[in-house]
């Protein structure tokens, strides 16, 4: 969370020596911070009305679920496969507001000192103080810069961008041995017998991206862009958010059993999806 993750972030535009030109580069940042800012909106409002009787904590963890896929490790590769080299390269553009939304807003949905959490408790000095502290952060600040470097074109495969690649190489590998040994200590009839899952699930592989297709497709007027963004909005949910959950007290069971059942479902909405916007 401190040294890799940031390290990916950064190598994302670092380590693409034929980054899109500037006015694709600025128009997909607008397209990605606007969407995710009203892709967070409606979790969040969906989730406070709908989960109802689902405790505060569970609360947070759903919508951080439907709002955050895993739109690098396994959207990247599902680009390249299905669209080819040019659209993993936008994706990585496309991805650096997801970042700074997944460490600020997402952050806050499941962090235990949160708004409606532990914080809430405390007097108001102590809430902005805390979450104040929680949007500092490597994984925050890297995001801005690779913004920057993604708008002024900046590249590099010395020693920085080598340094920034293998930083980002630790990220997957530690993330699915913090993953695999929380899962391990779920029982599996826990993992697949809540129907709130379930639905966060098809909020999170269907109802998002077709939402982005349907509404996006009216201001967005490229075809290409629109699929690649409605691609990456269907990736099942974040790794990153059990790694949150941990770092930060959130609900760890809940978010283990969306990662899970979201990952597996995938296997089917994916194809599907491709296949509309594709």
């Amino acid at each position: 969370m401190t040294v890799a993750l940031p390290g990916m972030i950064l190598n994302s535009v670092l380590g693409n020596t034929n980054l899109p030109d500037s006015n694709t580069i600025l128009m997909l940042l607008v397209c990605s911070t606007v969407l995710y800012f009203f892709i967070c909106l409606f979790a969040w409002v969906f989730v406070r009305v709908v989960y109802r009787g689902v405790p505060k904590p569970a609360q947070g963890a759903h919508a951080y679920l439907i709002s955050f896929g895993n739109t690098g490790f396994i959207g990247f590769a599902v680009l390249g496969a299905i669209m080819g080299n040019d659209a993993v390269l936008y994706g990585a553009v496309y991805n650096i507001p997801y970042n700074v939304f997944m460490f600020s807003v997402g952050m806050l949905f499941i962090a235990s000192t949160g708004i409606e959490g532990v914080a809430a408790k405390k007097p108001l000095k102590e809430q902005v103080k805390a979450i104040g502290k929680q949007l500092v952060s490597p994984c925050l600040i890297s995001c801005f810069i690779a913004m920057f470097l993604a708008l002024f074109g900046v590249t590099d495969s010395g020693y920085i961008g080598q340094t920034c690649n293998l930083l980002g190489q630790m990220t997957v590998p530690a993330a699915m041995l913090v993953i695999g040994s929380t899962l391990a200590k779920q029982p599996l009839k826990q993992m697949v017998n809540d129907g709130w899952s379930y639905l966060t699930s098809f909020m999170r592989l269907a109802g998002v991206p077709l939402l982005i297709f349907f509404i996006g497709g009216i201001f967005i007027h490229d075809p290409y862009i629109l699929a690649v963004i409605v691609i990456e909005s269907a990736m099942p949910a974040a790794s990153s958010g059990i790694m949150m959950c941990l770092a930060y007290g959130g609900d760890t069971m809940t978010m283990s059993r969306g990662t899970f059942i979201t990952t597996i479902l995938s296997i089917v909405t994916l194809p599907l999806l491709a296949l509309l916007v594709v």
